[in-house]
């Protein structure tokens, strides 16, 4: 019975030291005996003990051969997750001091060559792949499953043990060995089960039923989903009764519309983080999204057959077109002093504008200025959002030979001139494109690939393709959130302004807006046609979304068309206060509004829809200024002055700014048209002898020169 106790333990610790052994055959054969069970029959707590109790005399090394010598049997391999020991000395009594040695130095020397720190990888690797190789049973990395890493990653929610997992990850990724590495936000990826468990079983189970299936973007499809959730929440408490899709009816898809035209930020919406709009109306963009977004869900569900219409989605749940007329083009363009002190700060960035990056001691040990990023990766960075107009994603996703040049020729000089070809990946509308760029864009970009250390292809979300990024570094792209968070605050700092003004904060996206809105506005712009190829827009609608004519274009071209000065005049008019005040003028007796026409006046009250008003036939209700009356009217008290405006046909602009010819042209045809009082100027013999129009523009105000 005591050689089969031994041979097991024998078998598997003969490259140990021998007092060692020693020490594990004592205490698991006391153990044996204490309990009177071999160690094969042991559970995990038993185990445990074992373990702790070699390590009672002061000496915890003495745990790690008990813990080796459950893990080289098969009986337990993560009893060193319950015990205090250190996993390298661990691993290196189950798989042996050299092939640890060896597969930490691969995995060690693949990290160092994608430039990461020393001390980040000596301190968290050795620890981690340890850990990693003693759950998985076996020294070899092509044998690690994907698996084994993520469920062991999702053991350590934070801290170095979860950092080296994720390096590990990366180097097996990048040997084919598992599909993808680990992301250190992979446990905050989908809804927090707070915000679930606030969504009717039934109808939440059909919401991820459909998010499972989706092939939109994920950004889209997490939009979507959440306002799925909206909806059934929305249903459990006006009607409990249709907490599935199939059950909804034209009546209450037609009650959600108006409830959510009425609804205020965190209604329905359950636990939610962000408090501070709560109880604010919806904008009529989230009115919209609430809307839209469930009517593209019913849309699926009856596109793939899963549930029977009741109702048209397509016209029910619309959102009325008042709401939409509200939602249009509003570019957030960056004022153009403020872009200027952007740019200078762009170019003239350095090390000593970024935030030093790490502990104080690491600061201390480093050489030099410590940046999370090369200054060279950060300088190409910022010029590629100053010059390009890209998204960020475009910008993240940019490869590492996106830069093509050639050389142009000046048609007027002839002189050559160099062009800078920005290759722009696939987005989120249009298929991969080139656009030209600022030779200073190619420049940046050239600098940080001589300094650049090789970096393994990483998975492109948007094709499933591995591609080699540009901006990436220690086997990662560059983060979403560092254009935003790190370098725009610094480039504020350096150019002296601050990092929000009217329009809101300034974000990656603003410089998008601006540079579009530049292009339309330049002295030879670019058409709207050609800025929406620039920019990679599929439809014209997108591009009048990110581009506006600035004000002073659009006054400029104003008054270039003059179109007020071509098609308004200003006429002087006398008002006669008492004769209003008399009454004589609501009796008719006397007539209380003059219009000026220079050698008299006409006292037609609707004289702007004369159609003899700059060619004045002299009907009666003309009034010579000479007259006794007109005398009278100069020098009477109560008379106040006072200027209308007059818009003019095509024939009377070109009598007024035409020569004598034009003049005779308009006299000719009002001549058999009637006056105001009943006869035509040839019936009243005034047909040549009209008010000369130079004594009419004598008295308007506002005539062209």
């Amino acid at each position: 019975m005591l050689h089969r106790l031994l041979e097991p333990i024998d078998e598997v610790t003969g490259h140990w030291h021998e007092t060692a052994v020693a020490r594990v055959r004592n205490g698991v054969l006391g153990r044996v005996h204490k309990v009177q069970r071999p160690y094969w029959c042991w559970d995990e707590a038993t185990w445990i003990d074992v373990a702790e109790q070699a390590g009672t005399c002061g000496d915890r090394g003495r745990r790690g051969p008990v813990v080796a010598v459950a893990n080289l049997l098969g009986l337990h391999r993560t009893l060193h997750h319950h015990v205090q020991v250190q996993e390298p000395p661990v691993a290196e009594l189950v798989f042996g001091r050299d092939t640890m040695h060896t597969v930490i130095a691969e995995v060690v020397d693949t990290l160092r060559s994608w430039d990461a720190s020393q001390h980040t990888v000596v301190g968290q690797i050795p620890a981690a792949l340890s850990d990693l190789l003693l759950v998985s049973g076996t020294p070899r990395l092509e044998d690690v499953t994907e698996q084994q890493i993520r469920t062991l990653a999702e053991r350590y929610p934070t801290g170095a043990r979860r950092s080296g997992l994720i390096k590990v990850s990366r180097v097996l990724a990048h040997q084919g060995i598992i599909a993808k590495p680990l992301h250190n936000n992979d446990p905050q990826r989908g809804p927090r089960p707070d915000t679930l468990s606030t969504v009717p079983p039934s109808w939440l189970a059909w919401a991820q039923r459909w998010r499972a299936l989706s092939t939109h973007e994920p950004g889209t499809i997490r939009g979507m989903f959440l306002v799925i959730l909206i909806a059934g929440r929305w249903a459990a408490e006006k009607h409990p009764e249709a907490l599935e899709p199939q059950l909804w009816t034209r009546d209450i898809a037609a009650e959600y519309v108006a409830d959510t035209l009425h609804a205020v930020h965190g209604q329905w919406a359950g636990h939610n983080r962000n408090t501070t709009r709560k109880g604010q109306p919806l904008s009529a963009v989230g009115k919209v999204q609430r809307i839209d977004n469930l009517r593209s869900f019913f849309c699926d569900l009856i596109d793939w057959e899963w549930i029977t219409p009741k109702f048209d989605p397509r016209k029910v749940l619309a959102g009325p077109l008042s709401v939409r007329a509200q939602i249009g083009p509003n570019p957030r363009i960056i004022d153009e002093v403020s872009w200027a002190k952007l740019m200078a700060a762009g170019l003239t960035l350095n090390s000593e504008d970024l935030n030093e990056y790490g502990t104080p001691r690491a600061r201390a040990a480093a050489e030099g200025r410590r940046l999370y990023y090369p200054i060279e990766m950060v300088r190409a960075l910022v010029g590629a959002w100053l010059f390009a107009g890209c998204r960020i994603d475009e910008i993240r996703r940019l490869e590492v030979d996106c830069v093509d040049r050639d050389e142009g020729r000046d048609e007027k000089t002839g002189e050559t001139f160099p062009i800078c070809l920005l290759r722009v990946p696939q987005n989120k509308t249009s298929r991969p494109f080139t656009k030209p760029v600022d030779p200073i864009v190619g420049q940046l970009i050239d600098a940080w690939r001589h300094v650049r250390p090789p970096q393994p292809k990483i998975v492109d979300r948007k094709t499933g393709e591995h591609r080699e990024f540009l901006f990436c570094v220690r086997g990662l792209q560059i983060g979403r959130a560092y254009l935003n968070d790190h370098v725009l605050p610094a480039l504020c700092r350096k150019a002296g302004i601050p990092e929000s003004d009217s329009r809101g904060a300034l974000t990656s996206h603003r410089a998008r807006s601006t540079i579009a809105t530049q292009l339309l506005n330049a002295p030879e712009p670019l058409s709207i046609a050609d800025l929406k190829e620039w920019l990679g827009h599929k439809h014209f609608s997108s591009t009048r979304h990110y581009a506006a004519i600035l004000q002073r274009r659009l006054t400029a071209a104003y008054r270039k068309a003059d179109y007020f000065a071509r098609n308004v005049r200003t006429i002087q008019v006398l008002i006669d206060r008492e004769t209003i005040l008399s009454g004589a003028a609501t009796a008719g007796e006397q007539p209380w509004k003059y219009y000026d026409l220079g050698d008299g006046y006409c006292t037609y009250d609707f004289f702007a829809k004369c159609p003899h008003r700059l060619a004045c036939a002299r009907c009666p209700f003309y009034l010579p200024k000479q007259s006794s009356t007109g005398q009278l009217l100069a020098v009477k008290d109560g008379v106040e002055q006072m200027l209308e405006r007059l818009t003019l046909t095509d024939d009377e602009r070109a009598a007024l700014e035409g020569d004598r010819d034009a003049i005779a042209a308009l006299a000719e045809r009002l001549a058999t048209v009637p006056t105001p009082a009943g006869p035509t100027p040839e019936q009243l013999g005034t047909d040549r002898a009209f008010v000369a129009l130079t004594a009419v523009q004598e008295s308007l105000t506002g005539e062209r020169p």
